[in-house]
């Protein structure tokens, strides 16, 4: 005699499966965007640590020849385009080859550069007085305050030697390893940075929005100030 009890079939129904595949799909989603996010915060470090290498390579630079070097050739030959005691460029990539460090930043492209005219030749390390009546380097920095006024963090007029520049993750007015130019900003700030006069740069906080003063940014930067550079020679007995 059969069992009037009915058999329950092994396996999942469709609803079953589908609950499965959702949760799955949401735990993908999950580790996906922890892991981009994780991925970003890494390529920022890195972004940061060679900018401050860039930095002290150019200090050490300075401490040994008397002067900071000339931009690189190009995006493939890291020596500086130099010719006597002038550059034949001003504003350009980190001289990387010359200055012994990779010169990339966390994405893989070239960190840029400018140096002022007064700064590649000798700086004349044996004098406080040459140094503190040297000409104004010429290169300003602006930051915008939380309604978008624009302020000067070097002093007005520009006292700034050198700046060290990366374009961030969107790598927009950046070079590649290979010498390919990235598409170009869209951002006022943005745009000023990948400028060709070196003359004006602007730090200032990340932000998506293009409709922001200034634009969207998410440009990374250091600068050497000349209280900086002479704290540094005075260190090393070159300055008394």
């Amino acid at each position: 005699m059969h069992s009037l009890t009915p058999h329950r079939q092994a396996g999942f129904t469709l609803v079953e499966m589908a609950i499965v595949l959702l949760i799955l799909t949401l735990l993908a989603s999950g580790l996906t965007v922890g892991l981009s996010a994780h991925l970003a915060r890494r390529a920022e470090a890195a972004t940061d640590d060679a900018l401050a290498e860039a930095r002290d390579a150019l200090l050490g630079y300075v401490v040994l020849k008397g002067y900071f070097p000339c931009p690189a050739k190009s995006a493939t030959d890291g020596a500086e385009d130099r010719d006597g005691t002038s550059c034949r460029k001003y504003v350009g990539l980190l001289p990387w080859a010359s200055l012994g460090i990779p010169g990339t930043d966390g994405w893989a492209h070239r960190l840029r550069y400018a140096v002022a005219v007064q700064y590649v030749r000798n700086i004349g390390l044996n004098s406080i007085n040459e140094m503190a009546n040297l000409s104004d380097g010429a290169i300003d920095i602006q930051t915008r305050n939380i309604d978008g006024t624009e302020l000067f963090l070097t002093t007005v007029g520009g006292k700034t030697p050198v700046v060290i520049l990366s374009h961030g993750a969107n790598g927009l007015g950046a070079t590649d390893q290979d010498g390919n130019l990235l598409a170009a900003p869209a951002g006022g700030d943005e745009i000023r940075n990948a400028s060709g006069d070196g003359k004006l740069f602007y730090s200032r906080p990340l932000s998506e929005n293009p409709a922001a003063p200034g634009g969207a940014f998410d440009d990374r930067m250091t600068w050497i100030s000349p209280n900086l550079l002479a704290h540094r020679l005075i260190s090393a007995g070159r300055l008394p």
